[in-house]
């Protein structure tokens, strides 16, 4: 894991901040810290709620630094999970140098959304217009006015993510917006999560890709061996779910399901290190690890801190 240090820039010379992306789920959140980056750092699925940690990219250039926190969907908890993915994203507005919002102008709900979300007082913050080519250009129009007459946006950016169309304009609006300050962490660093978390993830993407309904919510992943002076590169991990009943179907008939799983998750672990992988998965049932707080910490997942 990176940790923060100053280099070689001076504060007088040098930007350097956290810009959070914040918005609902299924906004394009994961798809523009990616852009962003220029790097497939954050997993991204068509489902809402893939995300649910924050995830930290770094993009450097010669004269600024951008810590991108990618961030779980804002919704209203429903059990822990939730309430761990809700303190995460809140965790991350209140931690922010630069604000990101991000809106979806075709779904009708997160322009209701953006119109009610408040920034940070202080925080000056940007309004991502994402998706744009989902409508017409006047309907996109009256849709930034609409959410634009105030004065709590610093600036709109429109973009479709997917194609990187207004992601130049939107970085170099966001590193104007950073304040002075040496570079936080190493200039060559593009995450600070360990490779082993980012395994894990890719994993669980994977999951939710092949399976349906219910089933890819319902599990988690966790890295058991990771020997990374292997050769190839030996990893182990254990694939949790909640019922039996979901642990027969991750397997699938024969076992083809997680073949077919673990076949997929190894070609993509295997293009982010580049080196060739032995990938062994295992599926074990911890009941209802959602709703259970001590499993979530098992897990590694944060939760918000209780009032006393």
């Amino acid at each position: 894991m990176a940790t923060p240090t100053p280099t070689h820039a001076s504060a007088d010379s040098f930007k350097a901040g956290i810009c959070s992306i914040l918005g609902l789920p299924n906004v394009g959140k994961s798809t523009l810290l990616n852009a962003l980056i220029g790097e497939r750092l954050s997993i991204v699925t068509p489902k809402p709620q893939t995300t649910r940690q924050r995830l930290l990219g770094i993009y450097s250039d010669e004269r600024h630094q951008a810590v991108f926190v990618d961030t779980p969907g804002l919704l209203e908890p429903r059990y822990a999970l939730h309430e761990s993915m809700r303190a995460e994203a809140e965790r991350a507005r209140t931690d922010a140098d630069v604000l990101v919002y991000v809106v979806d102008v075709g779904w009708t709900p997160s322009v209701e959304h953006a119109e009610a979300f408040l920034p940070v007082r202080g925080v000056p913050s940007i309004l991502c217009l994402n998706k744009v080519d989902r409508v017409t250009d006047d309907a996109l129009a009256a849709i930034e006015d609409r959410l634009t007459g105030g004065s709590k946006w610093h600036l709109a950016v429109a973009t479709v993510a997917t194609r990187g169309q207004g992601i130049e304009a939107l970085r170099l609006a966001i590193m104007d917006l950073l304040p002075e300050s040496p570079p936080l962490y190493p200039v060559e660093e593009i995450a600070t999560a360990p490779l082993r978390f980012f395994a894990a993830e890719l994993i669980r993407e994977t999951c939710f890709e092949e399976l349906s309904e219910e089933v890819p919510y319902a599990t988690a992943v966790e890295i058991d061996t990771f020997r990374e002076s292997a050769d190839p590169v030996f990893i182990s991990a254990f694939i949790y779910v909640e019922r039996e009943s979901q642990k027969g179907i991750v397997i699938g008939r024969g076992g083809s399901m997680i073949k077919d799983i673990g076949r997929k998750s190894r070609l993509k672990i295997e293009n982010l290190i580049d080196r060739p992988v032995f990938l062994d998965l295992r599926v074990k049932v911890i009941a209802n690890w959602r709703r259970r707080p001590g499993r979530l910490k098992l897990l590694g997942y944060n939760l918000p801190s209780r009032p006393r």
